[in-house]
């Protein structure tokens, strides 16, 4: 069978530099996956109204997988038939494992007046505030706060009142997951399960090759997909500790942070795997 790998991968501090946004240094591995016919495949905390534009200046027509695992979206024609459980949206065959964005906002609003002061969230802040927590532009935070599947929270409470609020999320059978910036709340869906789901929908669509998943990414954020994948690797932060895998799997670390780990650690990989 021919083998066929798949390229996970996580954006801020990953593929995108951590200050800048920016992935200039890996453009050249980019460019050298597309022509080896290997999808890169990002899977993030940002929204699809941020990727459509990202995808743009990838130059990536590939499936894509937004907010943390909520949603799937995979290019309308990319298979040859719809893939089961999706749904049409737009250009997009959707698979969503996630409740829509009111859910979480009216969530957030019931746990309010037990902690007053100690959060606030996206539909709160307003885009002036969003661009101030991350550095983002007015144009690319407006993108951020167009969400579908979920509610950023912005914590500004004790590390005590953190604990007791997963705690209050742990009892409606929801738990919190720490990214960079911000705290992402779950009901379930997470990176790993997005990328499960993916790969066996490729599996399906082609029964011929032999799938390798390889994810990267540089948080505790990252911790399911890179649990889930046949070949972690994981991009060196500066701003973050390492990700603690718990499975056997032969993590490879980068040497470099952001993009530049990105390019040098696949390289590395890319040259033992395909030989």
């Amino acid at each position: 069978m021919k083998q066929q790998f798949l390229i996970f991968t996580d954006l801020d501090g990953t593929l995108l530099d951590h200050h800048t946004y920016r992935f200039d240094a890996a453009q050249p591995m980019l460019e050298t996956l597309e022509k080896l016919a290997i999808p890169v495949i990002p899977i993030t905390s940002k929204t699809r109204a941020e990727l459509l534009a990202l995808r743009v200046a990838l130059n990536n027509q590939h499936p894509f997988v937004t907010e943390n695992g909520a949603a799937v979206f995979i290019p309308k024609g990319y298979f040859s038939t719809q893939p089961e459980e999706t749904e049409n949206v737009g250009d997009f065959w959707v698979r969503s494992f996630s409740p829509v964005r009111l859910f979480w906002v009216q969530l957030l609003e019931s746990l309010a007046h037990s902690f007053r002061g100690d959060f606030t969230y996206f539909s709160k802040m307003g885009e002036a505030s969003i661009v101030q927590h991350t550095g983002l532009s007015p144009d690319a935070a407006a993108l951020a706060n167009d969400r579908e599947f979920s509610e950023p929270v912005l914590w500004t409470g004790s590390e005590a009142k953190k604990t007791e609020f997963k705690t209050m999320l742990a009892e409606h059978g929801m738990w919190v997951i720490e990214g960079g910036r911000f705290l992402h709340i779950s009901n379930g869906s997470d990176k790993g399960k997005a990328l499960t789901w993916l790969t066996q929908t490729y599996q399906q669509q082609w029964p011929d090759r032999a799938i390798t998943t390889v994810a990267l990414g540089d948080s505790h954020n990252d911790l399911a997909m890179l649990e889930a994948c046949d070949q972690p690797i994981i991009i060196q932060s500066p701003t973050k500790h390492r990700p603690r895998l718990t499975s056997n799997s032969s993590v490879i670390n980068s040497r470099l942070p952001g993009p530049e780990g990105w390019s040098e650690s696949l390289e590395r990989y890319l040259k033992v795997g395909m030989t």
